[in-house]
């Protein structure tokens, strides 16, 4: 069933495409990287799925799992940005391991926590970290085949660091613990000397990036709302020592905006202060209200020796949305030429 409603996207989103390439460029179909013999990690991402117990929303990800299934070129891990679920309840969680059991949408996945995995209730209704974590743990561990025993933790893929950070608090903020910090900072010195880029991610954003605290959403937001909260500027200083870090996140549910978009819709999708790079995820599950109206949609990351290549892509249409594409050249590149061409998808 899946594959028949995958189709009759695909051939509307093609339809469309061809009258309307004169204005947005062209239509592309199955994931595969811009450069296949010199690409050394492609990964998928999303975030914000927010899984209830609804079938309908188990089938609007099962579109996404489909699409990265039948990629040209296997990915090499699906990176979850949080707030996989909506409340982190036990049946959210089993709908959410039966659906990824259906597919193999990369070779690996890895799931980050988000502050609406942490609303987990105990028996009076009260929001428990401790089920929380218990929970958390124990999917993420069935979903991804991985052995982690806390809300937060390092992973390699290619030769290449994620680090995985999460609240561990049941606020809409994070909460970093002290302890967390100074893991973080650790493992931050540890991959940093393997010269590689490294890959930080975390449901919240930076305090004041991406546009907030106005998009939040809030009428009145205070400085520090739909950032990490407390201990933001505490993450920012130990990213920002290392050269070629990027920070992905989700939670503002914002839609892609494209590298000359700032002055119109007031955020970029990716922000880039020297060799810090702060990369900001649509709700996979909801529209979003402001830069493309969208949902089902994600990016593609492609890293090379000289550059990362962050890729939007509908992945429950399957369709690339060029327009939308970030390349960063690493600090080691000097003169890249770059491999995008500019080319826009609709």
């Amino acid at each position: 069933m899946i594959a028949v409603i995958k189709t009759v996207i695909s051939v509307f989103m093609a339809v469309t495409c061809f009258f309307t390439s004169g204005f947005f460029g062209k239509y592309a179909g199955k994931i595969s990287p811009v450069d296949k013999d010199n690409v050394r990690l492609s990964f998928a991402t999303i975030s914000d799925s927010h899984l209830t117990d609804s079938k309908l929303r188990a089938a609007m990800l099962e579109l996404g799992f489909y699409d990265m299934e039948n990629a040209e070129t296997p990915l090499d891990a699906l990176v979850f940005v949080g707030d996989n679920t909506d409340h982190g309840y036990v049946e959210q969680y089993e709908l959410l391991k039966e659906t990824a059991a259906k597919y193999t949408p990369a070779k690996q996945m890895l799931m980050a926590v988000g502050n609406h995995d942490t609303w987990t209730e105990d028996e009076n209704g009260e929001d428990s970290p401790a089920l929380t974590k218990e929970y958390f743990l124990k999917y993420v561990n069935e979903i991804t085949g991985r052995d982690i025993s806390e809300l937060y933790y390092t992973a390699e893929i290619n030769g290449y660091t994620f680090i995985m950070l999460g609240s561990e608090s049941t606020h809409t903020d994070a909460y970093i613990s002290p302890a967390q910090l100074q893991w973080l900072d650790a493992e931050m010195a540890k991959a940093a000397g393997k010269g590689k880029p490294v890959f930080v991610v975390s449901h919240w954003p930076i305090n004041g990036s991406h546009g907030l605290p106005g998009t939040w959403g809030d009428k009145d937001p205070e400085p520090d709302d739909g950032g990490f909260g407390d201990q933001s500027d505490d993450i920012e200083n130990i990213l920002k020592k290392y050269d070629d870090v990027f920070l992905i996140s989700g939670h503002i549910h914002s839609g892609f905006t494209a590298p000359g978009q700032k002055n119109v819709y007031g955020y970029l999708s990716v922000e880039s202060d020297g060799n810090f790079h702060s990369v900001n995820l649509p709700s996979y599950m909801y529209m979003s209200t402001r830069g493309r109206v969208s949902n089902g949609t994600g990016y593609v990351i492609e890293v090379y020796d000289d550059e990362v290549l962050i890729r939007a892509r509908s992945y429950s249409a399957g369709v690339w949305y060029t327009l939308y594409d970030y390349e960063i050249p690493l600090s080691t590149a000097e003169g890249n030429p770059g491999r995008l061409d500019g080319g826009k998808i609709c």
